[in-house]
């Protein structure tokens, strides 16, 4: 009993490791998918409102550049928006979400690049850890002309939407192993049993040829005295 026990205990240990393991590869896999997947969706958002921010920017611009500064102040919003500018061709500040960089000049790497190319850019970076930044930077084009450009950065945090916990892996893992257990001791009992009742049958299979093979013929005391009789016999006859 206590060498079931041991068994079943070190089966179902052995059962249980894999299978959390198991576990841990596939919710790596599919966490992985899910980030993948989240910062395409998040950089399909962020295109979609810095084209249409741009189209918005490029009517308010050839009517009152000061409206641009109040729109960013107050009604533009949009989920995960952290920074919002708007720069002139000459690199300059014209509006922005955050007012102290009114009329700075833009500083962002890679810029001059940027500028020199009269197209739709998305950048991506970790800002801190756990999070990611995607910033979108928008020609604003009126009459077939950039006239400037807008930059939008938002942020989202890595790892949204994430598949199991370690501690949901183990409470999941925990709830299998006694019916694991059960199965396992079932088993090994049954095998257990089968291994004995073999041996058995083969322990009597060897009692019973051993009890089947011929006996040497014994000798009684005057089956003894008579050869010996004919023996001498039969010697004196030879003199």
């Amino acid at each position: 009993m206590i060498r079931l026990g041991l068994v079943t205990l070190v089966a179902t240990l052995f059962i249980g490791s894999l299978l959390y393991y198991t576990l841990h590869r596939l919710d790596l896999a599919d966490g992985e998918q899910r980030e993948k997947q989240a910062s395409q969706a998040a950089q399909q958002r962020a295109v979609a409102v810095g084209r249409a921010f741009a189209s918005l920017s490029a009517a308010i611009l050839e009517v009152d550049v000061a409206r641009m500064q109040e729109l960013l102040e107050s009604a533009w919003r949009a989920e995960g928006l952290a920074d919002t500018m708007v720069i002139d061709t000459g690199n300059r500040v014209l509006a922005a979400s955050n007012p102290a960089y009114l009329g700075q000049q833009m500083q962002d790497a890679g810029w001059s690049f940027i500028r020199a190319h009269s197209r739709e850019w998305v950048f991506l970076d970790e800002p801190a850890s756990g999070q990611e930044r995607v910033t979108v930077f928008e020609p604003v084009v009126a009459r077939g002309s950039t006239i400037a450009w807008a930059r939008l950065s938002f942020l989202r945090a890595r790892g949204e939407g994430a598949g199991r916990t370690q501690e949901e892996r183990l409470q999941l893992v925990g709830g299998l192993l006694i019916p694991i257990g059960a199965i396992v001791a079932a088993l090994v009992a049954l095998v257990m049993r089968l291994a004995t009742a073999r041996m058995q049958q083969r322990i009597k299979s060897v009692v019973v040829e051993a009890m089947a093979e011929p006996q040497p013929e014994s000798w009684d005391e005057g089956a003894m005295q008579a050869h010996e009789a004919t023996a001498g016999a039969g010697t004196r006859r030879a003199r």
